[in-house]
């Protein structure tokens, strides 16, 4: 092998380890961002018991290589979430068991008090759902995709108003069963199985669909709720 060869092969594989270089402080620097922004505030509704528990995930090195391996950027993923947004009020909110998906579906969300606690908006638009994605993904492989009719959303907040109910919105109207209080003297509410399209395994891009989907689903409970919430 000649000087010439030789030094082709140093300069080629000192190329290919400032690449590999680059790539690796490219992930740790996303990463970085990533946490520092959740930990800054984005994360203040979650309890501290979930606050924990991302903690311990952050000392996994497997956090690095789910920047690559995840799958939320696939088109059909995207699409099964955010797709007739324009028409339905749509959210995503993340699990860590496949059995919780699976509840969720069968039987609806259950939340108490406000439903944004953990349920973020979803809009046709990429770089805001991934960063809305990026900054709750740790918290579970399961996304939950929940999806509302806007007609429905504009009947029942439009009722809400007229029964002078300010502290509650749409979505604590949506359910079949009556609001319950818990230990804590909060309201628990549990939307509806029908507006519960179904989840996705973020890191695999598996989707599941709920065949009892229905965003356009209406009961004679919603307004019974109503009536209840005005009472106290």
């Amino acid at each position: 092998m000649g000087p010439i060869a030789y030094a082709l092969i140093v300069i080629l594989v000192l190329f290919g380890y400032v690449i590999f270089l680059h790539i690796q402080l490219s992930r740790k620097n996303v990463f970085i961002e990533t946490t520092v922004k959740r930990l800054s505030g984005i994360e203040k509704s979650r309890s501290l018991e979930e606050m924990i528990t991302f903690l311990r995930e952050i000392q996994k090195l497997s956090q690095y290589s789910s920047l690559f391996q995840d799958k939320f950027q696939d088109e059909s993923v995207t699409e099964f979430i955010a797709g007739n947004s324009n028409e339905n009020r749509t959210y995503m909110h993340y699990t860590r068991r496949e059995e919780d998906a699976r509840s969720i579906i069968n039987n609806g969300f259950r939340f108490t008090d406000s439903f944004y606690k953990t349920a973020l908006p979803v809009t046709n638009d990429k770089l805001d759902l991934t960063i809305k994605h990026n900054s709750r993904k740790y918290f579970g492989d399961y996304l939950i995709v929940i999806s509302i009719d806007a007609e429905i959303v504009k009947k029942y907040s439009a009722a809400i108003e007229k029964a002078g109910i300010k502290e509650y919105c749409f979505e604590n109207i949506l359910t079949e069963s009556p609001p319950q209080k818990n230990g804590n003297s909060d309201f628990t509410f549990q939307l509806a199985p029908q507006f519960i399209k179904g989840y996705v395994n973020h890191i695999t891009g598996e989707i599941v669909k709920n065949p009892a989907f229905n965003p356009g689903y209406n009961s004679p409970a919603f307004l019974k709720n109503i009536e209840l919430l005005r009472a106290g």
